[in-house]
């Protein structure tokens, strides 16, 4: 497997010049924007926070109105957000595979659920690691961290199949993931101190070195 210091490497002469990281830095802040729209749209027109929040000590109380309301916004907002997700992966899997900058690509994934399916099975999963204890949570969000790369390549995957490869994809993998994850939140944390600036890099860079992981994985299953 190429180490994570090769896969950003690789990612350079495809991020070459500053027009380029422009471009896809502003892609995936529009995407990223749309994909939580809905969320902020809600809240500011309700004032009501779309995700539970409550104080302690105090009850809560629910109308059937707002649960419903609700209920239907954070669907459009996963569904937005994980047919958003699939696109990011298939505009970074073509970024790192030298092809052209395509913004329509971030779009292509909205004439199907799977998207929508792959994202609640997978919050379902994580969250019930988490509940656990917190190294579970983790370690499965590692091992079903390829799923939209999956489904970005193979449209017509099965569900259920797309959590088997990347699980088979991951195997003996998870500790290098952890470690460029864990490279790029450090990174970008030390972009805050240069008002953001550093992030213009920082985003088209890790994000495109993520895509090269998953190519990485595929090159590594097949030999």
């Amino acid at each position: 497997m190429t180490s994570n210091s090769d896969i950003i490497k690789k990612t350079k002469p495809v991020l070459e010049g500053f027009t380029t990281y422009l471009q896809v830095f502003f892609c995936l802040l529009i995407a990223s924007f749309i994909a939580g729209a809905p969320s902020s749209i809600y809240e500011a027109v309700s004032g009501n926070p779309l995700f539970l929040e409550f104080n302690y000590g105090e009850s809560i109380v629910f109308s059937n109105e707002s649960i419903l309301i609700s209920s239907i916004v954070l669907l459009l907002v996963f569904y937005l957000s994980a047919s958003i997700q699939v696109g990011i992966s298939l505009f970074c899997l073509d970024i790192y595979n030298g092809k052209d900058i395509n913004f329509s690509t971030l779009f292509g994934s909205f004439n199907t659920l799977k998207p929508l399916a792959i994202t609640i099975l997978l919050t379902l999963i994580i969250g019930v690691g988490f509940i656990l204890l917190i190294i579970p949570g983790i370690i499965l969000g590692l091992m079903y961290s390829q799923v939209y790369y999956i489904l970005a390549e193979n449209p017509d995957i099965g569900v259920l199949e797309a959590f088997k490869k990347s699980e088979k994809m991951m195997k003996g993998k998870k500790e290098q993931l952890f470690m460029l994850t864990l490279r790029a939140i450090l990174y970008m944390i030390l972009g805050v101190f240069t008002l953001f600036i550093w992030w213009i890099w920082l985003l088209p860079r890790y994000n495109v070195a993520f895509a090269g992981f998953y190519e990485e994985l595929k090159k590594d299953l097949n030999n």
